[in-house]
């Protein structure tokens, strides 16, 4: 292994003497059944010190902790060949990737990349400004940027978002487009999110972003687009619609959060028709599957759980998105569960993070994914089930995507 590992370490660590570190990342878990699912590395500066941030990704949460550089690299070396097998170095002026199979392999590539930036903790760059003029228009905070009492919990959900966004953005290879990035938010009710998503991109990432909000009433579209307008936001834009109704164009971002039963399953299939890099859906009000899990029917051990009706609401809710999830991914994405919310503030609080796989799943896959969707829905008696239906009759199963249409003008 050290033909193909020591040159990587002495590029890692040249890149960490000449500051030319821009992010590195471990892959490829030699458990396949294993929780961590990557590590994300990159140079912070806390208290005017250097050190390497090192995000953790598990397939429900994130861990951050911050070393100084020697521990860091001995961190790296460590796990490089025992819990991961791929390494992926970004520097200001190469590329450089080290693969350890049966094979190792080291390729560098010459690429010419801004530095990294060095803050600590980038949500405390305030993603979302309380001081920003929507969300005093939405009266979320007042005239001197202060939370209102009563929008405390609204306030923490909308930094939330931008965090999921955020985090789901980095992972998927949106950074650098050519042209505006699009989204549309399904479902967008009084648009708190969508203005906050909006002003992330324009203002965060210094991205163009023409950004939809597809709500069914009218009321709350008027007042959207008059907030959009007085705040100067030119590519956001509100659409009267139901979400089953409204024609999507290729989309980069598909948002769709608290749409209720089965809208969900419209959203999170619209995204899929519209090649969406990244899927984010919030679910709310399960009821298509509730009458489906019946006790009676259930396995021995299952029934005495299924009898009492909390219970079979509960085990409803997470088959139900249990089965979105794995839906998706045979679609052909990567998917992540994570808390929306805290659950004290409220009990709709599961996040579907869905970011496209830059290749096809092989047909194993696909078979594997069949086999547990099936599994799954005889497990808990479920006959139909929304998305699957329309992947299905959309042909979208296979994770080959639409063919793209023009994207909108706004």
């Amino acid at each position: 292994m050290n033909d193909a590992l020591s040159p990587f370490l002495s590029r890692l660590r040249s890149s960490l003497d000449d500051g030319s570190l821009v992010q590195l990342t471990l892959g490829h878990p030699s458990a396949p059944a294993s929780p961590l699912r990557k590590l994300l590395i990159r140079p912070v500066t806390i208290r005017g010190e250097m050190r390497l941030g090192v995000v953790s990704r598990f397939v429900t949460r994130d861990e951050t902790k911050n070393y100084p550089f020697p521990e860091a690299v001995a961190l790296v070396q460590a796990r490089l060949g025992s819990e991961f097998l791929s390494a992926h170095l970004f520097t200001q002026s190469e590329e450089v990737q080290l693969e350890l199979g049966k094979k190792h392999r080291l390729r560098v590539t010459q690429a010419a990349r801004a530095a990294a930036t060095l803050e600590h903790d980038r949500r405390r760059v305030r993603w979302v400004a309380p001081q920003s003029r929507y969300l005093q228009a939405l009266e979320v905070t007042d005239s001197r940027g202060k939370v209102r009492e009563r929008m405390g919990d609204k306030f923490r959900q909308i930094e939330r978002f931008v965090d999921l966004l955020a985090s789901a953005f980095h992972e998927s290879t949106l950074a650098g487009l050519d042209r505006p990035l699009v989204m549309a938010d399904m479902g967008s009710g009084k648009g708190y999110l969508t203005f906050a998503a909006y002003d992330y991109f324009e203002r965060v990432e210094k991205m163009a972003a023409q950004v939809t909000g597809v709500e069914s009433r009218d009321d709350l579209t008027r007042l959207c687009n008059r907030v959009a307008q007085e705040c100067g936001f030119s590519g956001l834009r509100f659409v009267c619609s139901p979400i089953a109704d409204y024609p999507l164009p290729a989309l980069d971002i598909l948002v769709a959060l608290h749409a209720c039963n089965t809208a969900t399953d419209d959203a999170l299939y619209a995204g899929v028709r519209a090649n969406a890099a990244i899927i984010l859906a919030a679910p709310c009000c399960h009821k298509e599957a509730r009458p489906q899990v019946d006790h009676a029917k259930a396995a021995e051990p299952l029934r005495d759980l299924l009898r009492h009706g909390l219970f079979a609401e509960r085990h409803a809710e997470m088959a139900t998105d249990a089965l979105r999830a794995l839906l998706l991914e045979r679609a052909g994405y990567r998917v992540r569960v994570s808390e929306f919310v805290a659950a004290e503030h409220t009990a709709k609080n599961v996040m579907l993070i869905a970011t496209r796989r830059r290749t096809p799943l092989p047909p194993e896959a696909i078979a594997d994914f069949d086999q547990r969707i099936a599994q799954l829905k005889t497990f808990y008696g479920i006959q139909h089930h929304r998305l699957e239906q329309l992947l299905m009759d959309g042909r979208q199963l296979e994770g080959s995507g639409a063919s793209p249409v023009p994207l909108p003008e706004l």
